[in-house]
């Protein structure tokens, strides 16, 4: 295997408002009060090539207001000639714990970490490697818009009896929404992940991203999310498209 597949831990920024967050819409400074749980499904992620279709779900649980923890996994089916962990795979699962150090007014900032183990399911269940992450969110909410900068490290090292090897890489950049009314809200974000050390993940990627949530309630929303790696064209990484449906409960 010359290179596993990694989509860093990019998360939507959607409407909300500094007197209520604990309004889930995928506001990356959302975390659920204590004693509530959330859950973040995403049923279906796809590219314009058509070949590999993602699921994803994520639970979490607030622990107390400023501390969540959450479970996630993905799963996916690849139709392509030669699909790298199966037609049929069950992708990874990870662990994460969610820390808001600041709340002060308008201004916030979270850190937070977690570990993945990632499968291979092509010939059976293989744990192939393990991905740990440690990040930050620095921002501003207000009542019409959010902004957030992101400095994200990820570590990860394979779990193969044949090889010994691992890799540093990193993500910066901001994400930030726009309020248009008690239900929808616009997202955007410009992230840039790069390798530290070994192209072991995906190497160079400036990735654009575009979407609007729609708010069914304050415990419910909707989203759909645009993103493209500018870096490279089209056959190398095509546009992907995000579906998302969130609930506080």
């Amino acid at each position: 295997m010359k290179k596993m597949f990694f989509i860093s831990g990019a998360v939507l920024i959607a409407a909300g408002s500094a007197n209520a967050q604990n309004i889930i819409n995928g506001n990356p400074f959302y975390s659920p009060a204590a004693g509530r749980f959330y859950n973040v499904l995403t049923p279906i992620e796809l590219n314009t090539k058509f070949e590999q279709f993602y699921m994803r779900d994520e639970f979490g649980y607030g622990i107390t207001d400023a501390l969540t923890v959450s479970l996630s996994t993905s799963g996916s089916y690849d139709s392509s000639d030669n699909p790298q962990f199966g037609k049929w795979a069950w992708n990874d699962l990870e662990l994460g714990l969610d820390w808001s150090i600041l709340t002060q007014g308008e201004k916030q900032a979270d850190v937070y970490a977690s570990v993945k183990q990632i499968y291979n399911t092509k010939d059976g269940l293989e744990t192939v490697a393990y991905n740990w992450t440690a990040g930050a969110r620095v921002g501003r909410v207000t009542d019409t818009w959010t902004l957030a900068g992101i400095v994200e490290l990820d570590y990860q090292k394979d779990d193969l009896p044949h090889r010994e090897h691992d890799a540093w890489a990193m993500t910066v950049g901001m994400q930030g929404q726009y309020v248009i009314d008690s239900a929808w809200n616009l997202v955007g974000g410009v992230l840039f992940d790069f390798d530290l050390f070994d192209e072991y993940y995906d190497g160079e990627r400036l990735r654009i991203e575009l979407g609007a949530n729609y708010n069914i309630s304050p415990t419910k929303y909707v989203g759909l999310l645009m993103s493209k790696d500018v870096v490279h064209g089209f056959e190398d990484a095509p546009m992907s498209f995000k579906f998302q449906f969130g609930a506080d409960f």
